[in-house]
């Protein structure tokens, strides 16, 4: 028989808005939502004080990514769990394809690490590397085995990453015939290349140099020309932790004109700016695209507020502080990422809901709803209605802690957010009507998560 549980007295919010709402779970789905407390349960939750939130959605994180001479230290087990502690019940990872081998390996792989090790649910984003005619004709196989957004890099060419212009097309036009989606990390090849060799000739190789070196210029050209590959082809395309102002300015126009583009930025780009690079450990933050100034910062927050820009994800890429120490003394030699899975439910709440710039609804919006429709995981994920899968985190909106190592529960050996002030905190975790964390404690069995087969839908795109 299924238990049914009843949350009571909490302020429900979704992207529509907010009301004073019971949710009714039955097994792993929501029942029903509204007034409710006649209801007879087999465990009744007091949400008094509490927002009642859909579980985040995480579509950009980086487990088990062999990058720069290392290996990211979140796999499925940790990576996941620290996801659980960030109430984030959904994530879509990337899996690289091998250069000469199918693509069909890349999801048949990370299968092989999550099953049994997962604690949420997960997906997965074929990464093209070797776009030949053989690996765009698995497309459509891909597609329907629930993989439909695949992604490319415009740069990274000493790693074996890059895709040329010209791939780029043939690829997205595939996608389109497809039913697929592009996702692009645009930063152009040359620009990348001929800066860092620039400053690391000259002597400049200290972290902020890693900034310096990739201007947002960079960003902005190869943002325009994925656009332009875009309009041309009439495929779906969505740029990844666009962390520019004129990049906003390029998809709004774009989409204006009818182009189908969407954009993210993450947490970290909205937190800091290039300035904490500037500090002895400032490896620590050394990240691509790179953190920016404080006015791309301001840029960011208001194109999250009127929405041209469509989500924000973590981008978690966690390395060993001792492979951060590569770059100690070249910024080109660091691994590049900040971990953040945890943080960004956190973060969006205390610096963006608690501090003006977010209202309830956007913040849910930006952190469930976008991602879940976007990427094909609506009405299933990203919602609090009858028939969803009881995703749902309790989050008391009065409570101030202090973020960092001790606080946290992700694999890396630092923290970039260390001693961060922060206002809200999540008090309860449900997954598919399974409580995962309570008041701190894991209580997920390890291997529950289960694989989310994806479909995109024409009303997802523009």
């Amino acid at each position: 028989m299924e238990k049914i549980t009843l949350i009571r007295d909490g302020t429900v919010v979704t992207a529509a808005g907010t009301a004073a709402h019971d949710v009714l779970v039955r097994g792993e789905r929501i029942a029903a939502v509204g007034k409710l407390g006649h209801i007879p349960a087999d465990e009744t939750i007091d949400a008094s004080g509490l927002l009642v939130l859909p579980g985040a959605v995480d579509t950009h994180v980086h487990f088990n990514d062999v990058f720069m001479n290392t290996v990211s230290v979140h796999d499925y087990e940790s990576g996941t769990r620290a996801a659980a502690f960030g109430g984030v019940t959904s994530i879509v990872d990337f899996s690289n394809q091998a250069q000469g081998r199918r693509l069909i390996e890349t999801l048949d792989t990370k299968i092989a690490e999550a099953e049994g090790r997962a604690f949420v649910d997960w997906g997965i984003h074929p990464v093209i590397t070797d776009p030949t005619p053989e690996t765009l004709d698995e497309i459509p196989l891909l597609v329907g085995r629930g993989a439909p957004t695949f992604k490319i890099y415009m740069t990274y060419r000493g790693e074996g990453l890059m895709v040329g212009e010209e791939d780029m097309r043939r690829i997205l036009s595939r996608l389109r015939t497809s039913k697929g989606m592009l996702l692009v990390h645009a930063e152009d090849n040359t620009l990348v290349e001929d800066g860092a060799e620039l400053f690391c000739l000259s002597g400049r190789t200290e972290a902020i140099c890693h900034a310096h070196s990739r201007p947002p210029e960079t960003e902005n050209v190869a943002i325009r020309r994925a656009i332009e590959a875009a309009h041309q082809t009439g495929g779906r395309l969505f740029i990844v932790h666009m962390a520019t102002a004129q990049g906003l300015d390029a998809v709004a126009a774009a989409r204006a004109h009818g182009v189908d583009v969407q954009a993210e930025t993450c947490t970290h780009y909205l937190i800091f700016t290039e300035e904490i690079l500037k500090r002895e450990d400032g490896i620590k933050w050394i990240c691509s695209p790179p953190l920016r100034d404080a006015a791309i910062q301001a840029a960011l927050w208001r194109g999250l507020a009127d929405s041209h820009i469509a989500m924000v994800s973590s981008d978690d890429a966690a390395y060993s502080w001792e492979a951060k120490l590569l770059g100690k003394d070249r910024f080109d030699l660091c691994p590049n990422g900040i971990p953040g899975i945890e943080v960004r439910l956190n973060l969006l709440y205390s610096e963006g809901v608690a501090k003006g710039r977010l209202t309830l609804p956007r913040f849910v919006e930006l952190i469930a709803t976008a991602p879940a429709r976007i990427f094909g995981l609506a009405p299933r994920k990203g919602v609090l209605q009858a028939g969803s899968d009881a995703d749902i985190v309790l989050f008391d909106p009065a409570a101030r802690w202090t973020m960092g190592l001790e606080t946290l529960h992700m694999a890396a050996d630092w923290s970039a957010y260390e001693g961060i002030e922060i206002t809200g905190r999540i008090v309860r975790v449900l997954a598919r009507g399974e409580t995962i964390v309570s008041d701190g404690r894991f209580q997920a069995e390890k291997g529950r998560g289960r694989f989310l087969h994806r479909s995109l839908s024409d009303e997802d795109s523009f």
